[in-house]
């Protein structure tokens, strides 16, 4: 089962959060993420109010959620959505960190650097701050 874009845009986002954010995550909120990346396709729409309980969280997830739109939009239906095998490799390593015993420092260990990533604008590459 492949994810939806708007699941997608979501868990690009928080995945990007986690990795922005500089605290640990309250144990209950792990647990949590675990479950959820044990069971992502149905979950992932958990991921917003589990971002909006944490302030910090809350703040990169919604930067992070304008990101996707910012890059996507205005590009035409090239990068809608990601491949299959696009989809499945963010599903992956998301899985990864949100079974992690920390997922904030799995995300810092491990960003995630997949078609988002190619999407971002190019001038923000270029110099450095994207």
């Amino acid at each position: 089962m492949s994810l939806n874009p708007q699941q997608e845009k979501i868990l690009t986002a928080f995945v990007t959060a986690l990795e922005k954010i500089d605290e640990s995550l309250p144990l209950g909120l792990q647990k949590q993420l675990n479950a959820i990346g044990q069971n992502l396709e149905a979950r992932v729409v958990e991921l917003p109010t589990i971002a909006a309980s944490l302030p910090s969280l809350n703040q990169a997830y919604q930067v992070a959620l304008g990101d996707t739109q910012t890059d996507k939009g205005g590009h035409g239906a090239t990068l809608v959505s990601m491949n299959q095998d696009g989809s499945a490799k963010l599903r992956e390593h998301a899985a990864q960190i949100l079974t992690d015993s920390d997922p904030v420092q799995a995300a810092q260990r491990n960003p995630y650097r997949g078609l988002g990533q190619i999407a971002t604008n190019p001038l923000k590459r270029f110099f450095g701050r994207g």
